[in-house]
């Protein structure tokens, strides 16, 4: 048999498809598992603290911060402006500052109860916009050089941004803890920010700020040993929400399906006629059916397609049908399908396991 589903593919199918079934001889897998093993070089030098799983809900948190972010800093510079993910990784602090220009805008940030701080860097490419934008001019000058250091004037001006955005942290991480969010420091020369040591490892958020013709980057730097003990509670919370997503989903499919309209037929009885007989047909003729008279059996149909097999009968004295079978032929021969590829991987597992266990045998 072709294999072109995944053993996991194959059980979420059954599962689905037996809803509600109770299947005769169906039992649990064994644990032994036949998968094709994939195997990644392991770079000492890169950190990798963070479980996939983890890094995954973490974007999630960000993506759907974006949407209050781009509220927030369009209505505080009365102009439409976009913002995008552009990525989260995880690296040391020492790459982290590597990657900023060594002159921009930063500001720490505590966040009690829990200890240390963190970064958030606005670079030179949008910070001069924003600074522009809440002054009232609207345009960077041309002439002015962007890499250079902000004035005092300047990053006052900037910390009406900052504390816009921490109003945006507060609400994002207050659906999974409290913490209080508050500018420590501010300072424009990398160098000079110094939360942890080089080689500890952080979450590097980066934003793309786009406002008019003009675009930059917007970082958020989270050092993890502060922040690890709220990873899990983050999954937590993006699983919840999923799950609930996916629930109120499927009740709305559920409730669509059900107010929709479908013809049903009970056929009692089938013959076959010639062309010429029917052309032939009068009033007063009689079709004779090959079916017993005294047979109540009658088949249903589902919109044109064979479903179950029923009794006529009277109720109420309406005519009426009870189902006694289901005779929908394709799901059980996919639900047959399915089950003889599971049952042939079962068993390509346990050879593989048990030809791993002689080979270890030998060796001992």
């Amino acid at each position: 048999m072709a294999e072109f589903l995944s053993q996991d593919e194959i059980d979420a199918l059954l599962d689905i498809a037996e809803q509600g079934e109770d299947l005769e001889g169906a039992s649990p897998l064994d644990k032994v598992v036949s998968k094709e093993k994939n195997y990644s070089i392991y770079d000492f030098k890169k950190p990798n603290r963070i479980t996939p799983e983890q890094l995954k809900a973490f974007s999630t948190m960000h993506d759907k911060m974006l949407r209050d972010f781009i509220n927030e800093l369009s209505s505080m510079l009365r102009k439409l402006v976009d913002v995008k993910l552009t990525s989260i990784e995880q690296m040391t602090y020492g790459e982290f500052l590597l990657s900023i220009p060594q002159v921009t805008s930063l500001n720490t940030l505590s966040f009690k109860p829990l200890d240390g701080r963190l970064v958030v860097e606005c670079n030179p490419g949008i910070s001069h916009k924003i600074i522009a934008d809440l002054l009232g001019s609207g345009a960077v000058n041309t002439s002015d050089n962007i890499d250079r250091e902000l004035t005092e004037i300047e990053v006052e001006v900037l910390e009406h941004f900052y504390k816009m955005f921490i109003k945006i942290m507060h609400k994002t991480w207050g659906e999974v803890t409290s913490l209080n969010f508050k500018i420590e420091s501010k300072d424009t020369n990398a160098n000079a920010i110094q939360i942890v040591s080089d080689h500890e490892v952080v979450l590097l958020v980066v934003l793309e700020i786009i406002i008019d013709e003009d675009s930059g980057y917007f970082s958020i730097c989270y050092p993890v040993s502060y922040f690890e003990s709220l990873l899990d509670k983050v999954v937590e919370k993006v699983f919840t929400e999923n799950s609930n997503r996916k629930s109120s989903r499927k009740r709305d499919i559920k409730t669509l399906i059900a107010g929709a309209k479908m013809e049903v037929e009970a056929i009692m009885a089938e013959t076959e006629l010639s062309a010429r007989e029917i052309l032939s047909l009068k009033e007063n003729d009689v079709i004779v059916f090959s079916k017993n008279a005294t047979s109540s059996s009658s088949t249903i149909y589902i919109n044109k397609k064979e479903k179950f097999s029923a009794i006529c009968g009277l109720s109420n004295n309406r005519k009426a049908i009870q189902i006694k079978a289901n005779l929908d032929k394709e799901k059980q021969e996919t639900l047959d399908n399915l089950r003889a590829m599971r049952e042939e991987r079962e068993v390509k597992a346990k050879e593989q396991a048990e030809n791993i266990r002689r080979l270890l045998a030998k060796k001992v």
